[in-house]
């Protein structure tokens, strides 16, 4: 069973799911991990990353971006993280503030519909715009006052994606802890409670 550290949609037809020093990759259309392809290495296939990663997420076409401890690594998706390497999260994300245990860590990163990125760091998130490049006013706020039932266990999120493809003809985003995930319906802007948590390797074949 694999324990999730990190996952991100990439432009090419997989979900890659970072677990210490290796990734996976998930194929949307088989909607399933191809063995014995994986696990592969995060430093071997990932020009200039170094794990443990802990959020990830394409910005656009050109470039996603990971975190890792108080850094983020900006991933230009052609050719790898360029040559200034790491920057602070608190530099390159400017005003993201030290966490609950001090650090300027990101637990997940991901790009909603609205205009808007949202960082989750432990127990609070900050919403990014990216139109002024800022983030908004009024943040951190806590993830159980901005987002309904999702701070269901205490426990913080290691990764979430809004599933490219329409899962039975709705929008959904998925939220991930080490080895359960849940689902959120993003129209209905709610957690799905009737059936989850369950457990990843359950419901993602392959992890």
């Amino acid at each position: 069973m694999v324990s999730v550290d990190a996952a991100v949609v990439w432009p090419n037809g997989k979900i890659y799911f970072f677990s210490g020093d290796d990734y996976y990759g998930y194929d949307i259309g088989s909607e399933r991990v191809p063995k014995p392809d994986y696990p592969k290495s995060i430093r071997q296939y990932w020009p200039g990353l170094v794990p443990p990663i802990q959020g990830a997420m394409v910005w656009n076409s050109r470039l996603a971006y990971f975190f890792s401890g108080d850094m983020c690594y900006e991933y230009d998706i052609q050719n790898g993280v360029g040559p200034g390497g790491a920057r602070p999260t608190r530099v390159q994300w400017n005003g993201v503030l030290a966490g609950p245990f001090g650090d300027y860590r990101v637990d997940v990163a991901i790009p909603w519909d609205n205009g808007r990125t949202y960082l989750f760091q432990h127990d609070r998130y900050y919403a990014f715009d990216s139109a002024s490049g800022h983030i908004l006013p009024g943040y951190p706020r806590m993830i159980q006052d901005g987002w309904r039932d999702l701070w269901f266990n205490g426990q913080p999120f290691a990764a979430g994606f809004i599933y490219p493809n329409l899962v039975n003809g709705v929008k959904k985003a998925y939220f991930f802890q080490r080895s359960i995930y849940v689902r959120y319906d993003v129209g209905a802007d709610g957690m799905e409670k009737a059936d989850y948590p369950r457990q990843i390797s359950g419901g993602w074949n392959g992890l």
